[in-house]
């Protein structure tokens, strides 16, 4: 693609901030369900080409739904992915740009958006401090995980079928034939791992049946290292995987035998992924590699009925765009919105002019006195990415930048930022990232949470 071109697709992005007129041939729907799961990187599940059937309830829902096989998140970071699926505006522009910011409530969310259309609106969240500040806007009930210091509880978080047993209670309260939406977000598979012993015996069984060399050779392919202490996390992470996919199943199941299954919605998708170790990062957060930022996404409508799998660039901003054409309302924020509806893939097309790349910047924490880098998330300066189909740049304010072939080298492990042969290539993208920097209308500035929060990210691993 030629340096014009790039330039002229990210200066695009800045003037698509609305929903268009859709020719929708699929009837509104009345239930509502947006499932996110924390830290779940998209090669980890079956549907995804994981060789382990770690996802099984979510790969029946892929047969008569809309897979997404390129959606990525705008961030590493719990707060900012979700800000993003929201507001439809990516991170530097609602500006929560860490787990200690908070959404100014000068946005309209996706939650207010529905609420205002008649949706009766709730939330159940298994961990507080990173959800907290202001996503609630527009929940009629928000039910989450405190710590209850008096208990003396260990976890940081509840399980998933806790979560789901809370949104289960309460939609006992609820008339079927009520406009409905609920997000559920579970924790699960986000350290600190506790896996259900059930679910870590089945991940080593499927192990054994598969043959232990083809998994490991399958994380090695992955930069993903076997040593025993990391290989064993591994494990529990698919456990995990596994374990929030039952739990997601036996919601799905319960509300369909409620009567809730029919012109229903499904959204699932992960906020972000997970290093597993790759380029000597377990977690998330300080880096944006792909490892990080490529999450499931799959939309299941009652209406669909058969497989659609999709393999053009979407992002987590185009979610609340989706919702708003599917029910036939406008958006409205106090910025021009950055995502673009995804209902054409519902009724078996795709938009006229499909997304052609994704843009994610790193989340930004504050240096600590005595942080050990290799410990901590905290990293100098700013890194932000563009990325293709073909190719991926990322710029480093304090570094060098990298580029990547993402056919040739799908995990990012040859910085080709040097290669020349490669310069009409890697300098558009420069530009086109440097000019989205420099164009994107910025909002309100985020504020900080309370000293309380602070501690429960601490004591979480957010803040060293």
């Amino acid at each position: 693609m030629k340096p014009k071109t790039w330039i002229c697709l990210a200066l695009w992005l800045l003037v698509v901030g609305c929903t268009p007129e859709l020719d929708v041939t699929v009837d509104p729907p009345q239930r509502i369900v947006l499932v996110t799961l924390d830290t779940l990187r998209a090669d980890h599940m079956s549907a995804y080409g994981h060789p382990i059937q770690t996802t099984p309830f979510f790969d029946s829902l892929a047969e008569k739904g809309v897979l997404f096989r390129r959606a990525y998140s705008h961030s590493a970071t719990t707060k900012p992915s979700h800000s993003s699926i929201f507001t439809s505006l990516y991170v530097m522009q609602h500006r929560v740009e860490s787990n200690t910011l908070v959404l100014d409530d000068a946005y309209t969310t996706l939650a207010e958006m529905l609420s205002d259309a008649g949706f009766k609106t709730a939330a159940f969240v298994s961990v507080d401090a990173p959800l907290s500040g202001n996503l609630n806007q527009g929940f009629a009930k928000w039910d989450q995980f405190r710590k209850n210091k008096k208990l003396e509880q260990k976890s940081q978080y509840r399980s998933a079928g806790k979560t789901v047993d809370a949104a289960l209670e309460w939609l006992e309260t609820i008339d079927p034939s009520d406009k409905v939406f609920l997000w559920i977000h579970l924790y699960d598979p986000h350290r600190p791992m506790k896996p259900p012993r059930g679910h870590l015996e089945r991940v080593h069984q499927m192990i054994d049946e598969i043959g232990v060399e083809r998994y490991d050779a399958v994380l090695r392919g992955r930069g993903i290292p076997t040593d025993q202490r990391t290989y064993a996390e591994v494990l529990e992470y698919d456990a995990e995987v596994l374990y929030a996919d039952t739990e997601v199943g036996r919601l799905f199941n319960r509300m369909r035998e409620a009567g809730m299954g029919q012109d229903a919605l499904w959204i699932l998708t992960g906020d972000h992924g997970q290093g597993l170790g790759a380029h000597e990062w377990f977690g998330h957060s300080k880096q944006i590699y792909n490892a990080q930022l490529h999450v499931p996404l799959l939309l299941w409508f009652s209406e669909v009925g058969r497989p659609i799998e999709v393999e053009g660039i979407v992002e987590h901003v185009d979610l609340l765009p989706t919702v708003a054409g599917l029910i036939g309302t406008k958006t409205e924020q106090i910025m021009p919105i950055q995502g673009r509806s995804l209902v054409p893939y519902l009724n078996g097309s795709s938009p006229g002019d499909p997304k052609r790349f994704s843009f994610a910047e790193r989340s930004r924490y504050a240096e600590a006195r005595g942080r050990r880098k290799k410990k901590g998330n905290f990293e100098p300066g700013a890194r932000y990415a563009l990325q293709d189909k073909r190719f991926k740049y990322q710029l480093f304010t304090e570094g060098e930048d990298e580029f990547y072939d993402l056919e040739a080298d799908p995990y990012e492990m040859n910085n080709l930022i040097g290669v020349e042969e490669l310069a009409n290539d890697r300098e558009p993208m420069l530009e086109a990232l440097q000019e989205l920097i420099r164009t994107l209308p910025t909002g309100v500035e985020a504020q900080t949470v309370s000293p309380e929060e602070i501690e429960r990210l601490r004591a979480l691993g957010y803040i060293q």
